[in-house]
C-alpha cells in the first residue's frame, strides 16, 4: 500500500511541476555531478603532485620494482614540462617525463632504455634509440658532435660529466622531442665537428 501511495504522490507532484521546473532540476543534477567530478579530479591531481620533479621521480620509482634510481644525471625544464634521465642499479638509462600542474610536479611517461646500458660498447655513431610519445633518446660515441632526427637537432649530454667510471668515457646521450613521427620513418643522422656525416 505504501509503494502505491508513494508512486501516486510522485505522479501528483510531477503533474503540478511545469516543464521549466523539471528542466531546472535536471540542470541542477548535472551541475552537481560536474562539481563532484571536478572535486574528485582536483583531489587526485593533488595526491599525485610533488613540490619538485625529483620528489615525483623517486615516488614513482618507489612504486615500481626493478627501477631503483642509482643516479639522476641530467634534466631540462621548459614550459612546465621536464625531462629527467637517470641510471638504474642495472646501469640502464631511463627517461622520465613530468608535467607541472596546479599542485606541483606529476610523473608522466617513463621510457626504459632497453638496450641502452652504459656498460655496453657503442659500435656505430648512433647505437639504437627508444622513447615514448613525442620523445626519443639514445646513445652515441664521442666522435659525434651533432645529431639530427628527422631534421630536428637533438641535444647531446656527455655522460662522463655526470657519471664517473670507464664505462661512460666518450659516450653521449642524445634526446629530442618530435611532435609527429612514425617508428618506420625515423631518420637519424650523426655529424662530426667538421660537419661531416658519420
Amino acid at each position: 500500500m505504501d509503494v502505491v501511495n508513494t508512486a501516486t504522490f510522485r505522479n501528483i507532484l510531477q503533474s503540478y511541476m511545469t516543464e521549466g521546473e523539471i528542466m531546472r532540476r535536471r540542470i541542477i543534477r548535472v551541475a552537481v555531478f560536474i562539481v563532484l567530478l571536478g572535486i574528485f579530479y582536483l583531489y587526485d591531481d593533488n595526491k599525485r603532485s610533488f613540490s619538485t620533479p625529483l620528489e615525483a621521480i623517486y615516488n614513482q620509482m618507489d612504486n615500481m620494482e626493478g627501477f631503483n634510481v642509482k643516479k639522476v644525471f641530467a634534466s631540462s625544464e621548459v614550459n612546465n614540462r621536464a625531462d629527467y634521465f637517470y641510471i638504474t642499479n642495472s646501469n640502464n638509462i631511463v627517461a622520465a617525463q613530468l608535467s607541472k600542474g596546479w599542485f606541483g610536479w606529476r610523473p608522466g611517461s617513463l621510457s626504459t632504455g632497453s638496450g641502452l646500458n652504459i656498460n655496453d660498447e657503442i659500435s656505430e655513431p648512433t647505437s639504437g634509440y627508444t622513447g615514448s610519445g613525442d620523445f626519443l633518446f639514445g646513445l652515441t660515441t664521442e666522435q659525434v658532435d651533432r645529431i639530427e632526427v628527422n631534421g630536428i637537432q637533438a641535444r647531446l649530454i656527455p655522460l662522463d660529466l655526470y657519471i664517473e667510471g670507464e664505462d661512460t668515457k666518450g659516450k653521449k646521450l642524445w634526446y629530442v622531442h618530435i611532435k609527429t613521427y612514425n617508428r618506420e620513418s625515423i631518420e637519424i643522422r650523426a655529424y662530426d665537428k667538421l660537419n661531416k656525416e658519420l
